[in-house]
């Protein structure tokens, strides 16, 4: 059954691999007949059809970051329910300067949230993650060091998981139960580690977008609150960078945070615990 499933998706990736090489001929070659035969044109050509095969690319990328391809039982993104239960989860800390914030506006709202953090933060700043665990809030492996999972050796990315797991018990004595790989990139030796390590793969199904520069905490708010549906997982933010792994500001996220808080509540959702979420049963409605 794995073998069929592991040919089933390298089947999948080669047919959408010819379909972009495929999309990026005919585009050239559209592109070619209106425009004249010139170097210029030619390189207008090559340019447009590299774009295009980039965004077809990333189209797919974004698909399987969020749906996956084939069945992905070990995988969760979202919690089938009618109730309106959603969970708040943070990736890349814990920061210094950022984290402590978002845990003073979880606190005044009296709201739990989930933290994917990155071991070498945990290491840097424990003190932050045993805040973090005594004011209730659950605590996932993000990696050691942020690393891209597809293309990191299979020792190494053990290694990764292993290590960020004994930097939290390290700082709370608590055995994290969940991994969410960076930018959601996984393959299938992370899911057989995450297995072995009694870890549940947790991904999200909506993305505030506080990672983008042109996101103000008007808009991170509004694109939660506008997209937010029962069994929702919320991604956002408490440290990290787009390629570093610490050092981007993230104080729209914590200006966004409360009007975020506020704004659910006002729709009638009520933010559970992560495990509280996961463990409900499909379908149930008060």
């Amino acid at each position: 059954m794995q073998l069929g499933g592991r040919i089933l998706r390298i089947f999948i990736l080669i047919i959408l691999v010819a379909a972009v090489v495929y999309a990026g001929v005919i585009s050239a070659r559209w592109l070619g007949q209106i425009l004249p035969p010139t170097d210029v044109g030619r390189f207008a050509v090559s340019a447009a059809a590299v774009l295009f095969s980039a965004a077809l690319i990333f189209g797919v990328m974004t698909f399987y970051v969020n749906h996956g391809f084939g069945l992905q039982a070990d995988i969760v993104r979202s919690v089938a329910t009618r109730e309106k239960l959603v969970a708040l989860t943070f990736d890349d800390g814990p920061s210094k300067k950022y984290t402590p914030q978002i845990l003073d506006v979880l606190a005044e709202y009296n709201v739990p949230a989930a933290f994917f953090v990155v071991g070498e933060h945990v290491e840097r700043y424990p003190g932050i993650v045993l805040r973090m665990h005594r004011e209730g809030h659950e605590i996932g492996n993000h990696t050691y060091s942020h690393i891209n999972v597809p293309t990191t050796p299979a020792g190494q990315l053990a290694s990764q998981l292993v290590s960020t797991n004994v930097e939290i018990v390290k700082a709370t004595g608590t055995y994290p139960l969940y991994v969410r790989p960076p930018r959601g990139m996984y393959d299938a030796r992370l899911r057989r580690v995450a297995e072995l390590l009694s870890m549940q793969v947790v991904l999200w199904s909506l993305s505030s977008g506080d990672w983008r520069g042109s996101m103000t905490p008007a808009r991170i708010a509004r694109k939660v609150l506008e997209r937010v549906r029962p069994g929702a997982i919320i991604l956002l933010h408490d440290g990290g960078a787009l390629i570093r792994s610490e050092g981007a500001s993230r104080q729209r996220t914590v200006d966004a945070l409360g009007s975020i808080i506020e704004g659910l509540r006002d729709r009638g959702y009520r933010i559970v615990p992560l495990s509280t979420l996961l463990e409900y049963p499909a379908g149930e409605s008060d």
